[in-house]
This record gives structure tokens, sequence and C-alpha cells, in this order.
């Protein structure tokens, strides 16, 4: 029973997040966070654009916070909405930039490049742009824009990149763009400072000089 209640939430919290990267996508969703607490379920929300969540005079959002109630079933909803720090550095706000710069006729190139220089500009460990589709023709293929050092696996590549993800709705069909950027804040284990060397503590002698000692020992 403890299995399948683990699995219903699992799913549960995977449409909200859903509906809710639908609900707010043009105005750049970089990440969503959800705690339960005793006065109902926090729900963090981290946009590039907050104007646009949150709607003249609250509008957009009681409308999200009405179906989070009526059609989740969560317990009292409380949404915040944050802007991001650092855009440049959010992979879903990269990702979906990179897919409207599509959108609007950019070429692959010109697009991945353009959010490649942006986010090193930000002095990033390493990024990597993977686009896939019928990028430049009939046949789809893949094609990566990589700097840096990029982690796949084991803690550094689970902890230690942001992953996002975005497509973009082309005539030829749709091309899906992920991102994955490594936290500047996050030290790799690979990489060992300098060791700082022991403080000398200088202790003076409170009984008085070598002499004086000699003098009371005589």
């Amino acid at each position: 029973m403890k299995e399948r209640k683990f699995i219903e939430e699992s799913v549960k919290r995977l449409l909200i997040s859903e509906y809710i990267r639908k609900e707010i996508d043009t105005a750049g969703f970089g990440g969503m966070e959800m705690k339960r607490t005793p006065f109902g379920t926090n729900i963090t929300l981290t946009v590039n654009k907050p104007g646009l969540v949150i709607g003249r005079k609250g509008v957009k959002i009681q409308e999200i916070t009405s179906t989070l109630e009526r059609k989740y079933g969560l317990e009292s909803p409380q949404i915040e909405v944050k802007e991001v720090d650092a855009p440049d550095l959010n992979a879903n706000v990269v990702a979906k930039k990179i897919a409207l710069s599509l959108e609007k006729g950019w070429s692959y190139r010109r697009a991945g490049n353009t959010a490649l220089r942006r986010t090193v500009d930000q002095k990033t460990g390493g990024i990597l742009i993977r686009m896939s589709g019928k990028l430049s023709g009939e046949r789809a293929r893949t094609q990566k824009f990589m700097y840096g050092s990029i982690k796949y696996s084991g803690e550094p590549g689970r902890i230690g990149m942001r992953r996002g993800y975005s497509q973009a709705k082309l005539k030829l069909g749709v091309i899906g763009i992920s991102v994955g950027v490594l936290d500047p804040n996050y030290r790799l284990p690979d990489i060992i400072g300098p060791v700082k060397p022991a403080q000398v503590i200088k202790v003076e002698e409170k009984n008085g000089t070598e002499g004086e000692r000699s003098q009371r020992d005589e």
C-alpha cells in the first residue's frame, strides 16, 4: 500500500508540473518546488517574467490556484513567484530562449552559438546544448554545442548539472532542445585547492625569563 501511494503521489506531482509549465511557458519557466506544510501546499515558481504569471490584478495566478485545488485536489495551494537571478545560467530558460529564436526564423547554428556565448559570459564551468529534429533538411539529426566541463553521471552529473528542456514547433516538425549547465557554485570532486599552512602560535612565557627561572631553581 505504501508503494502504491508513493507512485500515485509521484504521478500527481508530475501532472501538476506539466500543467504549470504549460500555463506559464511564455513567462520563461525556470523551475518549480513543491512542499507540503500543516497549512497547505506551498509551490514556488521560478520564472523569467513574473508579471506574466501573476497577471493583471492577480487574475492569472488565481486561475492556476483554483485549478490546482479543484482538478488536482491540492489542499490550500499557495503559489509564490520568484524571478530568475541569472537567466543565462538557468537551463530551462536557456532552452526556451533557443526555442523562441528558432520559431522566429533563426538558423539552429546562430541560436545555439548565441545561447552558448551568453552562458559562457556568465562564468559557467560548462554547458551542453543538444538540438534534435529536422534542423536543416528532411532528415532528422542531432547537433551539439559544448563548452567547458560536462558531467553525465555520478554525483556531479546528478547534482552539479542543471538540466532543462523545451520544444520549437516549426513547419518541418518539432525540434527538441535539451540544455545542461554546470552550476558555477558546485565544486567538482577532482578540483583540489592549495592547503593553507598551519598557523604558528607564539607562546609567551608568563613566569619570567630563563635566567630568572634558573635563579629560582638554585
